[in-house]
């Protein structure tokens, strides 16, 4: 009896009465009560709450995991490929790659970066979306302090992108000579005017690239987050469709946006610096600013002039800020790398450039796809499937039986029909365009066993990543997914040199400059 009296006056779904009804109807009749009278609130309860719980742990079937992302693959294979013929014509036909060669190995970091800072965003706004918070008040407010932290963070690491850049080229003869491939040597017979020359090409170069990077995070930031938005709408896990759009999208923005700031700069920066040098400073300035704006929510102005209120601070948005940026820079170093592999690739293999975007894009986008995923359920279940002893065997967690799993294998097994599709898409537009591409079978098959190795290693090495920041308390959407790119750029880039480099020198089937 007193065990009763301590339940909970509380509303069943599977009862039309309730225990406080059942104690009120019996408080005249004084007869023992059945066991079933005595226990059925405590049944009733336990049942609801057990069926909670299964509707929120129901894990997605494979068919709806790919079903829900092959539309957003097959798009992000386009803008690969797209961002790849476009590398690939700037190489091959235009006179800006041989003027400027920090151009290549710039181009990987910022991809990489708009990459990482888009997927991130995304990430942040699919966990949102996860644990609720799209639907409470203040959302658009918290979305707008994110896209002002990501574009602080873009133009900081855009500037050390561009040093790490010049650095490269600085150390490495064979991409500082071809500066001078397309001019009269004559003019470069002065040491000094030629370091100039290479002075304002480079303050050039980091103004036309801070111009993209900042357009871009505009554009792209909006776009991903109405994307996860419509998702969460639809009842879609924004994780299988806006990762894999996240990075393609920006490489195709990136490339496409780098070519025209830069044809645009060139006729000012041919006569006179000052025009970059502006860009630069106002850009540094304006970081102060924007990570204003991502602490300080924005501002709402009264009926009297200049009178300002604020809605106070976002410390989310501060903490995001501080941990991503050292992730981020790492992340933009590791990339240089992938671009001095592509810059001496692409000097070598003109149609380098084509796959280059194509591998290693496709394969950090499976990878984000699977980052994603299991940052989300770490987030809200706060535990994981898996344990040390099954993810640090690769084959061990390729065989295991959970959900987690499952997805890596699919995402694995269904790599090489995408990449081999989008190759011979390619193919097919670089026909159109009267610049075919690589034709011989060989390369083709050997393509597909690079595609494999890598894929593996980079879904590998996903889980491993996320699962072991979690264990160290720190948060995967922040620092998983740019490690896991550049990653997928060194990665891609070097497999895909080697494979260029075999195929020269074993069989002489594949073209060269």
């Amino acid at each position: 009896m007193e065990e009763l009296e301590e339940q909970p006056t509380q509303t069943y779904t599977y009862s039309p009465t309730t225990s406080s009804d059942v104690r009120s109807n019996r408080s005249d009749d004084m007869e023992p009560r059945s066991i079933l009278e005595t226990y059925a609130p405590k049944i009733l309860t336990s049942m609801e709450t057990v069926a909670d719980e299964e509707a929120e742990n129901v894990p997605e079937t494979m068919c709806q995991i790919f079903s829900q992302s092959l539309i957003p693959f097959f798009l992000g294979g386009c803008g690969s490929i797209s961002a790849g013929l476009l590398l690939t014509f700037a190489n091959k036909q235009l006179k800006l790659i041989e003027e400027i060669p920090e151009f290549l190995v710039l181009m990987p970091p910022l991809q990489g970066l708009r990459g990482n800072l888009d997927m991130t965003f995304s990430s942040r706004m699919s966990t949102l979306a996860h644990k609720g918070a799209f639907a409470e008040k203040g959302i658009l407010s918290k979305v707008r302090r994110n896209a002002a932290v990501s574009q602080a963070l873009s133009i900081l690491v855009c500037l050390t992108a561009n040093l790490i850049s010049y650095f490269i080229v600085f150390v490495t003869p064979s991409l500082g000579d071809s500066s001078t491939n397309s001019t009269d040597t004559s003019a470069f017979s002065n040491d000094s005017s030629h370091d100039l020359n290479n002075i304002e090409s480079s303050l050039f170069l980091t103004g036309s690239s801070i111009l993209s990077v900042a357009v871009n995070c505009f554009v792209c930031t909006s776009f991903l987050f109405t994307i996860v938005f419509f998702a969460w709408k639809k009842d879609y896990n924004p994780d299988n469709i806006v990762a894999p759009l996240g990075a393609s999208i920006s490489d195709m923005l990136t490339i496409g946006s780098m070519l025209f700031f830069c044809y645009l700069l060139r006729p000012y920066a041919g006569f006179s610096s000052a025009v970059p040098i502006v860009i630069i400073i106002f850009a540094i300035c304006s970081v102060p600013v924007w990570m204003w704006l991502g602490c300080e929510s924005f501002l709402f102005y009264s009926l009297l002039p200049f009178k300002i209120q604020f809605l106070g601070k976002d410390d989310m948005a501060v903490r995001t800020a501080k941990e991503q940026c050292l992730t981020l820079v790492f992340a933009a170093i590791v990339s240089c790398g992938a671009g001095f592999l592509q810059s001496e690739g692409a000097m070598t293999y003109p149609n380098y450039p084509a796959y280059q975007t194509l591998i290693s894009g496709l394969a950090g986008n499976r990878g984000a796809v699977l980052a994603c995923r299991i940052s989300s359920h770490l987030e809200v279940h706060k535990n994981s499937e898996l344990g040390w002893d099954q993810r640090l065997w690769p084959i061990t967690y390729y065989r295991s039986n959970c959900s987690e799993s499952r997805t890596a294998r699919l995402l694995l097994f269904t790599a090489l029909p995408f990449q081999m599709f989008f190759v011979g898409i390619s193919t097919v537009m670089s026909y159109a365009m009267y610049d075919p591409v690589e034709q011989d079978y060989r390369f083709f098959i050997a393509y597909a066993i690079v595609v494999l190795i890598q894929q593996s290693t980079i879904l590998y090495l996903a889980q491993l990543l996320v699962f072991t920041l979690w264990k160290f308390q720190l948060d995967p959407d922040n620092h998983a997914i740019p490690l896991l790119t550049s990653a997928a750029d060194v990665c891609g880039c070097g497999l895909l040199y080697s494979l260029f480099l075999t195929l020269d020198k074993s069989f002489g089937c594949v073209k060269r400059e």
